[in-house]
């Protein structure tokens, strides 16, 4: 005796039915797109490539007037004074101002701080400062504020004693940052810290 076949068995032993109207549909979108292409296409080949031609020659024969306007010698200056100016833009690209340092020390130094000697090594990028101070907590609050700069690397305390009128002479050692040698480097000002100075 034949046993029923469960719902699942009927369905897949049924042959898969496709519907009539999907694959003429799509031929006809495939065309209409092929066609609206294809449009575009000869649009752009035989209309506006030729505009962009007729401009070209049109430049072109701008060009050629204004070349023929000029005479060699002419052309031969111009190209003689751009190749100054080019050449005095890299001269002052590596210009190094040396006397940046004095506005830096300006801006970044106490009040009851003299200097008595400066020696700058650009090369280097070193300078050697001499001064006198009145203690060593402001010489301490000095050297921090240079140790705070962006343009300064590095603080080297050389020498510092007591001096007859009860000052402090000292020598310091800056490694400088080569933005400080700039045109026109930012000069920002270090002091964030405290620096309350006694009488």
């Amino acid at each position: 005796m034949e046993q029923p076949k469960s719902f699942i068995e009927q369905a897949l032993s049924k042959p898969e039915e496709l519907e009539v109207g999907w694959p003429w549909r799509l031929l006809v979108l495939a065309c209409f797109i092929f066609g609206i292409t294809l449009v575009i296409f000869l649009g752009m080949k035989f209309g506006y490539e030729p505009y962009l031609d007729k401009k070209i020659k049109t430049l072109d024969a701008e060009i050629d007037k204004l070349n023929q306007s000029f005479t060699q010698s002419q052309v031969d200056n111009f190209i003689k004074f751009y190749s100054q100016l080019s050449n005095l833009k890299i001269l002052l690209n590596n210009h190094i101002f040396g006397s940046n340092i004095l506005k830096f020390l300006e801006e970044n130094s106490l009040k009851n701080l003299t200097y008595t000697g400066l020696d700058l090594d650009v090369s280097r990028k070193e300078t050697k400062l001499s001064g006198t101070i009145s203690s060593y907590e402001p010489l301490a609050q000095q050297l921090e504020i240079f140790r705070q700069s962006p343009l300064v690397k590095e603080v080297f305390l050389k020498k510092s004693k007591k001096n007859d009128q009860g000052g402090v002479d000292f020598e310091v050692t800056l490694v400088l940052a080569k933005d400080l040698f700039k045109e026109t480097p930012s000069l920002p000002n270090s002091f964030s810290i405290s620096t309350s100075t006694q009488p």
